[in-house]
């Protein structure tokens, strides 16, 4: 079980966004120039930006000068504000298997394994919690 594409694309649009305009190359980057850019298709990259919105870390404008920008500051944005943007509360790893074996060792070993897969995404998230947009564009021009 592995998370979408579009985590990683939606990683790359806000880093996106948030460098043109922060280089002043656009007040709104234009959906097209992102989706062209990043090589993300025109209804995925629609999709992503969506749901980056609803979460309240882009705003968008229509028009002909509209497009998208980030809507609060690039360090008061995680990478975990954006995973729960896209991903929108999917568990990492399904747990809905149905044992046909049943007693204590089964019952023991669902319970470890859970607890194990529950601390592993546990421990992904602080990790991402720890990253904001603003330390991942400070790497950008080194």
């Amino acid at each position: 079980m592995s998370y979408s594409l579009s985590f990683s694309q939606a990683i790359f649009t806000v880093l996106f966004v948030g460098d043109k305009v922060s280089q002043g190359f656009y007040d709104f980057v234009p959906t097209k120039e992102l989706s062209a850019s990043l090589n993300i298709p025109n209804p995925t990259a629609v999709k992503i930006l969506g749901n980056l919105a609803s979460a309240g870390i882009i705003e968008t404008r229509e028009g002909s000068r509209g497009g998208v920008r980030l809507a609060k500051p690039p360090q008061n944005i995680t990478l975990l504000d954006v995973f729960i943007a896209i991903e929108t509360g999917k568990p990492m790893f399904r747990q809905d298997h149905k044992l046909r074996v049943t007693g204590v060792k089964p019952t023991r070993a669902e319970k470890s394994v859970s607890t194990i897969l529950a601390d592993a995404e546990a421990a992904m998230k602080s990790h991402l919690e720890k990253t904001t947009i603003a330390d991942l564009m400070a790497t950008l021009n080194k």
